[in-house]
């Protein structure tokens, strides 16, 4: 677990230092807004989308290990292609790539899965949230001062590099040290099952009541979130007329909050309070931080209600994963993760076009105003899972 965690921080490390970045890249192309958000983040959640069932079915017959080593060069290989984008092409190509590697992430969850038992899961999937919390407490930042202060001189070619270096040393800490975590046995199993198409995967996660509601949470939330992630850079740009370090920066005071949180307080208020309160939790605090950060006109509103989101998103991450995870087998980990990871990026394919259009028409501030209407049905799907759970232990 140690080992896996240190190679996904040094993975999303290199994704956080573009983070706050890869709209520019679209605006220096003389993109809309909505054009922007879509080939930046649309287009790679759209092959993100495509790739993680299969790359979660795929770790489930032949080891997390190779299908984590093999994704990992590819970003690298993505990253390369983005430092000297300097055509609308190269930036799909190289955010097509990207995506198709994202897939991974599922893997990574399915690891912490096969390597826990239920009581410490959420512990378990916790280290790894504050792992990719701490590759946006020091990507943004590091992003930001490889770019530059201003946007129209900001050097785009360093961050990517840098962050393709990162992707390397991950894949070669895979292969180096990384020791596999599905059993000869469970994968044996996994192979003799009949190779399903997308649609039996799905029927697999939609035909069961708690997962399907699951996953349909995650899958409205994601909308929600990554509407605020898509818009933020260029909000803080026009709102707070803040540059990439200025993004930057505060990108990095949300990752500490998830990395105070996941790394050390969700296993204790998990056992506390149960994942379904959690959840019910995180909702409620991202909610109320969309609302407000659409009214914000300055720094310390906005941190306010950076606060409020960044408390709920540490918080409500770890703790649905380890809910879908427990409603999965062990034979299909992967698979289900897939799903669920999938999910999260068709999300983040609808929100990146939602979020520029609604820009585009209404200002900045509408697509927080929806994410945060979003949320509402979102906390009636899991007040109807605790419903259910008291049920059965009351039955019980």
């Amino acid at each position: 677990m140690p080992t896996l965690v240190l190679i996904v921080f040094i993975n999303l490390l290199g994704f956080g230092i573009l983070l706050p970045l890869i709209p520019f890249y679209a605006v220096k192309l003389e993109l809309s807004i909505t054009a922007v958000t879509f080939v930046t983040m649309g287009v790679y959640s759209l092959a993100q989308f495509v790739a993680a069932p299969f790359v979660g079915r795929l770790s489930d017959r032949y080891g997390r290990k190779p299908i984590l080593a093999v994704t990992m060069l590819g970003t690298a290989i993505s990253y390369a292609i983005l430092a000297f984008a300097n055509s609308v092409e190269l930036l799909v190509i190289s955010r097509i790539l990207g995506g198709l590697n994202a897939g991974n992430l599922a893997t990574a969850f399915a690891y912490v899965a096969d390597t826990t038992t239920e009581d410490n899961r959420a512990k378990g999937l916790g280290l790894l949230g504050a792992a990719l919390g701490m590759g946006f407490v020091i990507g943004p930042a590091l992003g930001g001062l490889l770019a530059g202060e201003s946007i129209e001189t900001a050097n785009y070619a360093a961050p990517a590099l840098t962050s393709m270096v990162m992707s390397l040393i991950a894949a070669c800490g895979v292969i180096l040290f990384l020791k596999e975590s599905l059993s000869d046995e469970i994968r044996q199993q996994s192979k003799d099952k009949p190779k399903s198409p997308l649609i039996s995967r799905l029927r697999m996660a939609f035909g069961r009541q708690t997962l399907a509601l699951l996953v349909l949470t995650g899958f409205v939330y994601m909308i929600a979130f990554a509407m605020f992630e898509t818009i933020y850079p260029l909000w803080g740009a026009d709102i707070l007329q803040l540059g990439p370090q200025g993004i930057g920066f505060t990108l990095l005071y949300i990752g500490i909050i998830s990395v105070i949180i996941q790394g050390g307080a969700i296993g204790p208020l998990s056992k506390k309070f149960g994942e379904h309160r959690l959840v019910l939790t995180a909702l409620l605090l991202v909610g109320i931080g969309l609302l407000t950060l659409a009214y914000a006109s300055h720094i310390w509103s906005a941190l306010v209600s950076l606060t409020l989101i960044a408390m709920g998103g540490s918080l409500f991450n770890p703790s649905i994963s380890s809910l879908v995870s427990k409603s999965a087998e062990a034979t299909e980990q992967g698979a289900v993760m897939g799903v669920y990871q999938g999910a999260g990026s068709l999300a983040r394919v609808i929100s990146p076009i939602t979020a520029g259009l609604l820009a585009d028409f209404w200002g900045f501030g509408a697509p927080y105003v929806i994410g945060a209407l979003l949320i509402v049905p979102t906390i009636i799907m899991i007040l109807k899972l605790l419903q259910d759970r008291s049920k059965t232990l009351a039955e019980a």
